[in-house]
């Protein structure tokens, strides 16, 4: 990295797009509408976390809601559907929540809707366990998504585009999702 936060992976480049000052702002607001939302429910509502890029978004989320008093339960769902060159494929379902949703308010916890088909397959399949309610929350929304079958309710960056990105849970061939800011493809 060099010091205009410039990123060299392979033969690609990418430069900041979000900075983690930007991404914890974002993620106290949507912290901030959720605790509104859920905070006089019976049950604790579920926090299902998409492996594996939305592992440190839903973590952070998490600890904002726990200061705003939200009780809240967590589990994770892995899905996949990129391979190493960035390219979609066939969805493919590799863990499933551990909890009974049935009857719970679910809260997907998404990094970046891209597509759209992944989430369009996750909300048929989370409707078929019975939950009161299905919410989902994504950290980026890009604006060349497909028609999706939900609404997504709470979005942190909308309208992006369709470059590659990385950091903040999101990876470059499986690396890089530790990095703290977003970085965008730029070549």
């Amino acid at each position: 990295m060099d010091t205009n936060k410039n990123l060299i992976i392979g033969k690609n480049k990418y430069r900041i797009l979000f900075s983690q000052k930007q991404i914890a702002n974002k993620v106290n607001e949507l912290a901030k509408k959720i605790a509104t939302k859920y905070q006089n429910e019976g049950n604790p509502p579920i926090l299902i976390y998409v492996l594996n890029g939305a592992m440190v978004f839903g973590v952070h989320l998490s600890e904002s809601l726990d200061a705003l008093g939200l009780v809240h339960q967590i589990d994770t769902v892995g899905l996949g559907r990129y391979n190493l060159k960035e390219q979609g494929g066939d969805i493919k379902l590799f863990s499933q929540p551990r909890a009974d949703l049935s009857n719970r308010d679910l809260i997907v916890i998404e990094d970046v809707i891209d597509e759209g088909c992944t989430m369009n397959f996750l909300n048929d399949y989370l409707k078929a366990c019975q939950p009161k309610s299905i919410t989902f929350c994504a950290l980026g929304l890009k604006a060349h998504h497909k028609l999706l079958n939900f609404s997504v309710r709470y979005i942190g960056f909308n309208q992006l585009g369709p470059e590659w990105l990385v950091g903040y849970g999101m990876d470059s061939e499986g690396c890089y999702r530790s990095l703290s800011d977003i970085y965008i493809k730029i070549d």
